[in-house]
């Protein structure tokens, strides 16, 4: 009985000691700075995501839900809660809220920067739409006027964003930065 007591005793010892070396090695481990700049690199577009979809399903963003991630950087232009029906805009909802755990995340392994200023209105996104059909839309596209429109704005940013972290993932050299 008193063996099994002291081999439980040794085997939790050594998990707990293994967990806090872990969480102490991660929080005071160097990143190379190649490696600080992939990762601050994408915080623009962590910016952007996060405060395009909070915006657009609740209509307040990063300054009203996590104040400290904004850093003191602009509030952005042109953002408003989009026309959304309920189930589209719970799931904007999730977006955004995935967005600030992405944005902690990374702000976590680097120091980062404050929100740049970003440009969300719906005329910046009907530029972005003209160019991608090649002449200018007629209505002019507006990504707040109804799920459809919002949707498809959508669609486009995380794929900028995907093909970033993608090419960039190679090029960390970090294990703790692959984490990330």
């Amino acid at each position: 009985m008193a063996s099994s007591s002291f081999t439980t005793t040794m085997i939790l010892t050594k998990f707990l000691i293994f967990l806090f070396i872990s969480t102490t090695v991660n929080s005071i481990f160097i990143l190379p700075k190649t490696d600080v700049a992939l990762l601050e690199f994408p915080l623009n577009l962590e910016y952007f995501e996060a405060e395009y979809f909070l915006f657009g399903s609740m209509g307040k963003g990063l300054d009203t839900i996590e104040p400290g991630l904004a850093a003191g950087g602009p509030p952005p232009i042109g953002a408003k809660q989009a026309n959304l029906s309920s189930i589209i805009k719970d799931i904007i909802t999730q977006f955004g809220y995935q967005e600030v755990g992405h944005l902690r995340a990374i702000k976590k392994r680097v120091r980062g920067f404050p929100r740049p200023l970003l440009n969300l209105s719906a005329e910046s996104f009907g530029t972005v739409m003209n160019d991608a059909f090649g002449m200018p839309l007629s209505p002019p596209f507006d990504p707040y006027a109804n799920d459809v429109n919002y949707l498809l704005s959508c669609y486009v940013i995380p794929y900028v964003g995907l093909t970033g972290y993608v090419g960039a993932n190679p090029k960390l050299l970090s294990p703790i930065s692959k984490k990330v």
